[in-house]
């Protein structure tokens, strides 16, 4: 069985929905369509609480196979995924982008 996919996506929210609907529709289309391991880091759950009514708005949760993080300020440790969407021009924290120096992933910027 070959090793699913594993995606860090990141999402700033600017106008409410708009950014946050994108970055969630795409999110499932990579877990459902592709069968990517997706990770969507979001800054501002609450719009996110408003598409999905599933969405609980807790630093942390799975739903339909996406790994939902709470973006904060002080942000984990943790290693980048194999591909890194940073979306509409968000700043990626620099702690994340160190990390990502030492295995260099696949990063998008998706405007």
């Amino acid at each position: 069985m070959d090793r699913r996919i594993s995606c860090d996506l990141f999402c700033k929210v600017v106008d409410n929905y708009g950014d946050a609907a994108v970055c969630w529709r795409l999110a499932r289309q990579l877990a459902r369509e592709q069968r990517w391991e997706v990770r969507l880091w979001i800054d501002d759950l609450e719009p996110l609480t408003r598409l999905d009514p599933a969405v609980d708005g807790s630093d942390r949760q799975r739903l339909d196979g996406i790994e939902i993080r709470h973006w904060v300020t002080e942000f984990p440790a943790v290693a980048p995924a194999d591909v890194v969407i940073e979306a509409f021009a968000c700043e990626l924290p620099p702690v994340f982008v160190a990390a990502m120096a030492e295995k260099p992933p696949v990063w998008i910027n998706l405007e």
